[in-house]
């Protein structure tokens, strides 16, 4: 087993303000004791702060939660140099977040769950601000980012669909009347660099309220394509931007949001190497591929749009949601003698209305909430073969649209001072249709076509309850039931007639026990979790050998976590968070493609992780020195159904060295995977041997930032 070590804060449990409510200046910008992380929840006695959480759809205090969460902090993010989402899995304890094969299918995983095998389904939901992310777009630049929640098992009552494993919600900075301005900028390994500017402030006071933000990232890999000789292959480079008006009236019960967002991004992705040869780092494309094909390119452009609103009255809040997202992708890429073509568009519109107490003191408390959701995606897939010759060997044109409908409600009975009872409720309705033609090579002179369309549709309803017993005023301990679920749908990247097919929805409950301990200079908590699956929906194979989304059977995943967060004293936290944990398939069924998997462990599921901690703010006569330290070790786990292609267990270590001469300017210098460690990210079966995706190797860097 390698070890590695980084650098980041320790704080998950930074303060967190209750969402929508104005801002101060970035934490980090202040003195000893508003950095993140390690440092930033400690006050000068070496107290932990406290945690609000918000992606319960309710402000409540994380102590309180009948269920296991974590919060980060802005400060903290910039402190492990999180630029987009897939950067999360650094400070975000027990996800593992990796793209497969491409920034647009990030696979995240959670206590067993994981959408590794359905690209296009993450078994952990996006939101921005309460908008649910296209799952193309998960992968995202990081724009004003206040704090990110993440909700740790099925959330089905509140969020419905594809939030199996949790959910992740990124809460940005509102404007209000405090000018703000954050600059940044850095170089690091392979000449990447990033540059990132926000300003905020009031345009007419206590009234009206803007803010900007810009930021570009350049992040190269570190492959070399043996065709064209290019190295660096395997990075990407974002450009973003967004703005945001807020009407809120000094003493009025309402405000109302606009907000627009562009990201745009081009990669040198879909580049993989020989599964027993990673540490070459040499792309397994042929090198006999001409000039013209021997390149990868993906270029994904995305726009959002929101409208949102609230009004207070009596102990309630109403709160109104509306948001449109587009995204649109080029992407061709060279596989083995082969070329690909695929591009892609999405189109989605989001609407909730949602009431929920918002008073101190009540008896009980509730929220319930109507959801609409309606995306579509259009796709196109050329196949051809390069060598010997150029031949098309297929081509499809797909449309696939799907709806959905909810309504749900969460009330909370505080039956005394000390006791809680939860129970959930939440109705919805799927329909999903799909549409393709296309044709495949039949022989040397002739193609067979295929096509299909096809509809289905299936009313769901789940449920939830949870206890919540405060021993004293430190610890806490709790129960919950919880329901979650995938609706049916189709294939959208669909290859052959059987795509026709619906695959009938996925279904899980979860059950979890856990205690938490909230005191003045130590925070932990601990949870034991059990998650049935049934009907999970994975690719299998038919006797043509074509592969398709089915229904392949059920699986279990039990398990254990923990983590301790400790002020040692003034300005000094540690921290140490782990898991342990064993999915299997309890049955599975795909007489070709894998008649023997029943029992297998489920893929991109490690057994274990752990991560240590350590973070400070040192005073000193030239400013303040801020030294973090991370080690997160993950356990072995495998990339396939079959159990044939495993990576063992490794470690990584990051760290960072920060220098603030005074308190608006701080000079960083971090280093990512320091000792170098060659891991695979994400592999598969691949007719001439298994490939990998292999993780990123060291990165040095240095950044410099300015807060006003």
């Amino acid at each position: 087993m390698a070890v590695a070590i980084s650098l980041i804060p320790l704080s998950s449990v930074a303060h967190a303000s209750a969402a929508g409510t104005p801002s101060a200046k970035r934490s980090g910008s202040g003195p000893a004791g508003a950095g993140a992380g390690a440092a930033s929840g400690v006050t000068a006695a070496g107290e932990l702060s406290a945690v609000t959480v918000t992606a319960s759809k309710r402000d409540q205090p994380l102590a309180t939660l009948n269920g296991a969460a974590v919060v980060v902090e802005q400060p903290a993010l910039d402190d492990a140099q999180v630029a987009n989402t897939l950067d999360l899995a650094r400070v975000l304890p027990g996800v593992q977040i990796t793209s497969g094969g491409s920034m647009l299918f990030p696979m995240i995983g959670l206590r067993g769950i994981s959408s590794a095998q359905d690209f296009y389904n993450p078994a952990l939901t996006v939101y921005v601000d309460g908008v649910p992310q296209l799952p193309t777009f998960s992968s995202q630049t990081l724009l004003s980012v206040d704090r990110v929640e993440l909700l740790k098992g099925p959330q089905g009552t509140l969020y419905g669909k594809s939030a199996e494993g949790g959910v992740l919600n990124i809460v940005t900075l509102p404007p209000d009347n405090t000018p703000r301005v954050h600059l940044r900028a850095g170089v690091s390994s392979r000449g990447g660099n990033v540059e990132q500017a926000e300003v905020a402030g009031p345009l007419v006071k206590d009234l009206l309220y803007g803010a900007v933000s810009l930021a570009h990232v350049d992040a190269p890999g570190d492959l070399r394509n043996p065709a064209s000789g290019a190295n660096h292959q395997g990075g990407s480079r974002s450009f973003a931007g967004s703005a945001k008006l807020r009407l809120a009236p000094s003493g009025a019960p309402w405000e109302v949001n606009v907000s627009v967002g562009r990201d745009c991004a081009k990669a040198t992705q879909d580049i993989y190497v020989p599964f027993d040869d990673i540490g070459s780092r040499t792309a397994d494309i042929d090198p006999r591929l001409p000039a013209q094909y021997a390149e990868s390119y993906m270029r994904r452009c995305g726009n959002s749009y929101a409208l949102s609103g609230r009004y207070d009255f009596g102990q309630w809040r109403l709160s109104a949601i509306s948001a449109w997202q587009t995204v649109d992708i080029e992407r061709r890429f060279p596989f083995l003698q082969y070329f690909s073509q695929q591009p892609e568009d999405w189109r989605q519109n989001v609407q909730e209305l949602r009431l929920a107490t918002h008073a101190p003191g009540r008896r009980w408390d509730a929220v319930f909430g109507l959801y609409r959701q309606d995306v579509h995606q259009s796709r196109t897939y050329v196949n051809d073969m390069v060598i010997p010759s150029v031949v098309n060997l297929s081509t499809t044109a797909s449309s696939n649209e799907s709806k959905s409908l909810a309504a749900y409600g969460d009330v909370t009975w505080h039956v005394t001072d000390a006791l809680d009872l939860s129970a959930g409720l939440r109705a919805s309705r799927d329909q999903a249709w799909t549409q393709f033609a296309g044709a495949a090579m039949a022989s040397a002179s002739t193609y067979a076509p295929f096509a299909g369309v096809s509809g289905t549709a299936g009313n769901r309803i789940l449920g939830k309850v949870s206890a919540g017993y405060q021993i004293d005023p430190a610890w806490r301990v709790y129960a919950n039931v919880s329901q979650g679920y995938k609706p049916g749908g189709f294939n959208l990247a669909p290859s052959s007639l059987a795509d026709a097919q619906a695959y009938g929805p996925e279904r899980a409950v979860s059950y979890e026990l856990g205690a938490r301990y909230d005191g003045r200079s130590l925070r932990g908590s601990v949870a034991l979790y059990r998650i049935d699956i049934r009907n999970a929906q994975l690719y299998s194979s038919d006797s043509l050998g074509y592969q398709s989304l089915r229904n392949v059977g059920d699986t279990r995943s039990t398990g254990v976590e923990f983590g301790v967060e400790w002020g040692i004293a003034r300005g000094w936290t540690a921290g140490l968070d782990g898991f342990v944990n064993h999915a299997t398939f309890r049955s599975y069924t795909d007489p070709f493609g894998c008649a023997t998997c029943s029992g297998n462990d489920v893929p991109f599921a490690p057994r274990y992780g752990f991560t240590l901690n350590v973070g400070g703010e040192v005073p000193t006569m030239v400013g303040t020195v801020r030294p973090r330290v991370a080690v997160r070790w993950l356990g072995a786990q495998h990339f396939d159904v079959a159990n044939k292609l495993r990576q063992g267990g490794y470690a990584l270590v990051d760290a960072s060295l920060g220098w603030r001469p005074r308190r608006d300017v701080e000079l960083t210098l971090y280093a990512q995977n320091l000792t170098n460690r060659d891991y695979r990210t994400y592999a598969f079966r691949a007719p001439t041997g298994n490939l990998a995706q292999v993780g990123l190797g060291r990165t040095v860097g240095v950044t410099v930032a300015f807060d006003y």
